[in-house]
């Protein structure tokens, strides 16, 4: 591939223009079938709102997944695609232009979507290069710590991806992704700390590694540090793509003890790591940087140091009645004895969570996040933590994450004793 084709943005100008062209002109184009076609043309219509509607209320009202609304430009997006759709099966005369405009219309949609959460900010992040080597747990320990070497690709030594299950107490979840430095596997000898990783909801492990950005960023950052770099594992917080656990030890998963117990454990039992768990960081992004405050606030003792990067106030289903009636049995006292926000009001004044620190990180478009974390971060200084609060430009999306993680890599290091 080209180089100059690989660098074009997906995400700023012109690329914006260009995605509601082709939505937009799919749609006129479908809609230029009304005067021949007119009862054909708005039953397409209605079947498109209706579509839109129904998944607005599933996904807002009826089960509501997810902790934050899904902004309104994603399903006027689906209907329009729908309606070119449904267009082409209705419309008689015009099928096979409206299935090709279809095409165009889906991609449209996509692009509406990708304008959002800047999951793939230009060409070449459709099918990035890979810069670390993937493997399995069991490859690991019989090909590459065996032979003390460390992978290679392209005639260099990088990093490893380890997929690897970390076994829970009582947690449905799926296998974590493990980044290994290459001075992993030559020095056998360091001892390194480790950066814990939370997706958001929906979301999955793998994530941090693609969207996220932290394969590139880790290999840069160990490419001018001698092959050293924190061991970094995207964990599961949720249990699937729609799961919402709201990160507690509730009546069916115990999400709490997996991430202050279970993975620390796990995590030193496989792998050569810095024992020392005040060392150690765990951060996510949304509802995993709700989830970071929630596990150093309940655990102190489990991790050191915590990166919360557009997570909410408290933690939720979207609802804060239907949040404490779900996980707690209506038990408002019990919701609020594992709140952080509470927690850190109770700890006002005192040194209880001193030996804690932190960042709160918000996209500066993101109104909600920049509210809730600049409180929270107020709070966290009144209990003690040694905290900040900082914007990175962008709205709720990886084009915020992505930035977050690679200016934070420094301090994580230096949380974990490394220079």
């Amino acid at each position: 591939m080209l180089e100059w084709f690989g660098e074009i943005s997906l995400t700023e100008s012109p690329a914006p223009y260009l995605i509601y062209i082709m939505l937009g002109g799919s749609m006129l184009i479908a809609t230029a079938g009304w005067a021949g076609q007119r009862k054909r043309t708005l039953k397409a219509a209605i079947m498109a709102v209706g579509a839109a509607l129904t998944c607005w209320l599933i996904l807002e009202v009826a089960w509501k997944p997810f902790p934050d609304r899904i902004p309104w430009q994603i399903y006027v997006a689906g209907a329009g695609a729908s309606f070119v759709l449904f267009s082409a099966f209705l419309q008689r005369g015009r099928r096979r232009l409206l299935a090709a405009l279809t095409v165009f219309a889906i991609a449209g949609a996509w692009g509406v979507f990708n304008l959002e959460f800047q999951e793939y900010p230009t060409v070449r992040s459709l099918a990035p290069r890979p810069v670390a080597a993937p493997m399995d747990y069991e490859t690991l320990q019989s090909t590459y710590e065996a032979a003390r070497q460390a992978p290679q690709l392209d005639g260099r030594e990088v990093g490893a991806l380890v997929t690897v299950d970390l076994d829970a107490t009582q947690f449905t979840h799926r296998p974590a992704i493990a980044y290994l430095p290459p001075a992993y596997f030559t020095r056998p000898d360091l001892k390194l700390p480790v950066l814990v990783l939370m997706a958001g909801n929906p979301g999955k492990p793998q994530q941090w590694f693609d969207s996220g950005g932290a394969a590139i960023t880790l290999d840069d950052y160990q490419a001018t540090h001698g092959g050293i770099s924190p061991i970094v594992v995207s964990v599961d917080g949720t249990g699937s793509m729609t799961a919402n656990p709201i990160c507690v030890d509730g009546p069916t998963e115990k999400v709490q003890t997996y991430l202050a117990v279970d993975v620390p454990a796990q995590l030193k039992e496989k792998f050569r790591v810095d024992p020392n768990q005040q060392r150690w960081t765990i951060g996510g992004l949304s509802y995993g940087g709700t989830c970071s405050l929630q596990i150093v606030t309940n655990a102190p003792d489990s991790y050191g140091t915590f990166l919360d990067f557009s997570g909410q106030r408290e933690p939720t289903v979207g609802d804060h009645s239907k949040t404490v009636q779900q996980f707690f049995e209506g038990d408002e006292d019990a919701y609020q004895a594992v709140n952080p926000e509470r927690l850190l009001e109770d700890a006002a004044g005192t040194r209880k969570y001193a030996q804690l620190q932190g960042r709160f990180i918000a996209g500066a478009k993101d109104s909600h996040a920049r509210e809730d974390l600049s409180e929270l971060n107020r709070k966290a200084q009144e209990a003690g933590m040694q905290s900040s609060y900082a914007e990175v430009q962008g709205g709720h999306s990886y084009q915020v994450w992505r930035v977050a993680l690679r200016e934070n890599l420094d301090y994580v290091a230096a949380r974990g004793g490394l220079k």
